[in-house]
């Protein structure tokens, strides 16, 4: 099935909230007077986990949690920039653009300049080539153990946790994914190093017989039944298949191994109860740490464009991870980690170590919304030209 622009990512939210408080934005060089009361413990990126603040109680873990998301998501933002431009590139010089082009030494502008490159190269293949694609889109899958880990810590709550059975009981219905030894139904997912017994729809590449059909060495793009292997993701109907060596996504009729849900998940009642601060935390922190399964990219296109083809089947995974997977995961939990930087002032009257530390975090949190307004529009440029 020929996959169209089917990308609708909301632009991220740019206007951040900010905290007025000019005399702690001195530099914090050995020179400045004010240099010892700047901020040394937020380092975005490490763990902060055993930092004292200088808070107390429970106020001191609930300030380090919230340092520790900011931290990690602010990471993964800019880190996400820094793939997505060397990717866009790669892209773009294997279809014959000068590496020199674009030198930019920021980050956005280097990624921009490149996606844009990518994009205009790819709808010139694509108008000379007879090209279609066919994609079975990134996913990422965030742990509800580890979130459920960072709001205990948050909150210094021991029974913050939760068993594979409670996961699967207060998961969205059919958005249960793990190990099944038993019979899947919904969809199988497997990817470009992992092909998975099918006998049904393959969206991604079938080595076995598609339709009938036999399908080339190293296995075809196949939009109908597969009979053999996907490397992808094998829709299951209703009569279910024996045991999925990949991941199910679904339902399992025994317990699913290792369970992780990819909707929403409703604590069971009374159990780990935590303030807003905390959960908006820790649904950042865990939307950056989030497991994210590559796309399967086939590609077809007329004789005599193999090179061309062969530069998009390299680094169109790698994109595709980033604007379908990555930036997705980023893009959902900014808004609520904007709220939670907005919230950092208050109750720290007189603790001067944790104040110092809100001014290079609210603007860690500026830089994730840049970061992820950027990549919202190069991953519009490139999805556009390869699907529309």
């Amino acid at each position: 099935m020929e996959r169209k622009n089917k990308i609708r990512l909301a632009a991220a939210p740019l206007a951040l909230a900010a905290i007025a408080a000019p005399m702690f934005l001195a530099s914090c060089d050995g020179a400045n007077p004010l240099s010892a009361v700047c901020c040394t413990d937020y380092k975005p990126g490490t763990n902060m986990a055993s930092v004292d603040w200088g808070l107390k109680g429970s106020a001191n873990a609930e300030f380090g949690a919230t340092m520790q998301a900011i931290g990690d998501f602010s990471a993964t933002a800019g880190a996400m920039v820094t793939d997505l431009g060397v990717a866009c590139k790669g892209l773009a010089v294997d279809l014959g653009v000068d590496e020199y082009k674009f030198t930019d030494s920021d980050p956005n502008k280097f990624m921009t300049n490149w996606c844009g490159e990518a994009a205009a190269q790819i709808a010139s293949v694509k108008a000379s080539a007879n090209i279609t694609f066919n994609i079975q889109p990134a996913r990422c899958d965030v742990s509800v153990s580890a979130k459920a880990s960072c709001e205990g810590q948050c909150s210094g709550k021991a029974d913050c946790q939760f068993t594979p059975a409670e996961i699967t009981a207060n998961c969205e219905p059919g958005k249960v994914s793990g190990g099944c030894s038993g019979k899947c139904t919904g969809s199988c997912e497997g990817s470009a190093t992992l092909a998975v017994n099918c006998n049904s729809q393959c969206s991604g590449t079938c080595e076995g017989t598609c339709d009938g059909m036999a399908t080339p060495n190293g296995g075809a793009t196949c939009s109908g039944t597969c009979a053999g292997s996907c490397r992808g993701s094998c829709q299951v109907d209703g009569s279910a298949m024996a045991t999925c060596n990949g991941s199910c996504s679904g339902s399992c009729d025994v317990a699913f191994t290792a369970p992780k849900c990819n909707g929403k998940f409703t604590p069971p009642m009374g159990k780990c109860d935590v303030s807003a601060n905390c959960k908006g935390s820790c649904d950042a922190s865990a939307s950056a740490k989030a497991e994210c399964t590559p796309p399967q990219i086939g590609i077809k296109a007329s004789a005599g464009f193999e090179a061309k083809v062969a530069a998009l089947q390299k680094w169109l995974p790698q994109i595709y991870l980033i604007i379908e997977g990555r930036l997705v995961s980023l893009n959902g939990q900014i808004k609520g980690l904007v709220d939670v930087s907005g919230n950092l002032q208050a109750g720290l009257s007189g603790q001067a170590k944790a104040v110092f530390c809100i001014v290079p975090a609210v603007a860690s949190v500026t830089t994730a919304g840049e970061n992820i307004g950027a990549t919202v529009t190069a991953a519009a440029s490139i999805s556009g030209k390869v699907g529309g």
